[in-house]
């Protein structure tokens, strides 16, 4: 082999070396990428909470879509999609919600018929202080599924949209929460016009909390675990 054929062959060589090394690199940039991806989400995941007081901090429109296109891709029973997103912005729709909220609760405890007097008059002020609290908040996004196809699996499917909605504000430095207790669905429902079809799933509020609220105690995930049956315990 002649040294010009041996210098071709090395430069030839080298070059592969070159590309391979330059392949393994984007690969472990990727596989890097995709850690820092994984690791961002189980990060959202941990420090998702229920937000119940929030700042007076606008939320731009194109994160409230960005949020609730978010939600349109959770799980759904043949494909149906049933969900139904009411967003209320504006400051007097969302002060004559509370209001009403706060008239709802107070009728619902004082007819409560195993409340005893003190305790009816504690729990309509708490409840009343909370649905003034949560009403700080901005923007809430009422989730309504319709339950005319697939009864059985829209409540199902609700639940999960809410769930991405509320990662997808979270990752963008938003708070939520799962309001279902003061917002009582028949009156919620009755003050969006809402059609009979029309399930109740819960109100969620969207803002920038006022703080945020510690993580609270969680139980350990063995508690939660069962392999194979319950028969194997």
């Amino acid at each position: 082999m002649s040294v010009k054929s041996y210098i071709g062959i090395l430069i030839i060589l080298n070059l592969f070396l070159l590309l391979l090394l330059e392949s393994c690199s984007l690969d472990s940039d990727e596989a890097e990428s995709n850690s820092l991806k994984v690791k961002a989400v189980f990060e959202v995941i941990g420090t998702r909470r229920t937000v119940r007081e929030f700042q007076g901090t606008s939320v731009p429109q194109e994160h409230i879509i960005k949020i609730l296109d978010a939600a349109r891709y959770a799980p759904t029973a043949g494909n149906v999609q049933p969900w139904k997103f009411v967003v209320i912005q504006k400051r007097s729709r969302l002060e004559s919600l509370s209001e009403l909220l706060q008239t709802s609760w107070e009728q619902k405890i004082k007819t409560h018929p195993e409340l005893e007097e003190e305790k009816r008059n504690l729990y309509v002020t708490g409840g009343k202080e909370a649905i003034q609290k949560a009403m700080t908040a901005p923007v809430y996004i009422i989730v309504l599924v319709d339950t005319s196809v697939y009864p059985q699996y829209a409540l199902y499917d609700g639940c999960l949209a809410v769930e991405n909605l509320m990662l997808a504000a979270r990752s963008m430095g938003y708070g939520t929460g799962f309001f279902t207790t003061y917002f009582e669905g028949g009156v919620v429902k009755s003050f969006l016009n809402a059609p009979e079809n029309l399930k109740f799933i819960c109100a969620t509020p969207l803002g920038i909390p006022l703080e945020w609220p510690p993580m609270p105690e969680k139980k350990y995930l063995e508690e939660f675990i069962v392999y194979e049956s319950f028969d194997e315990e």
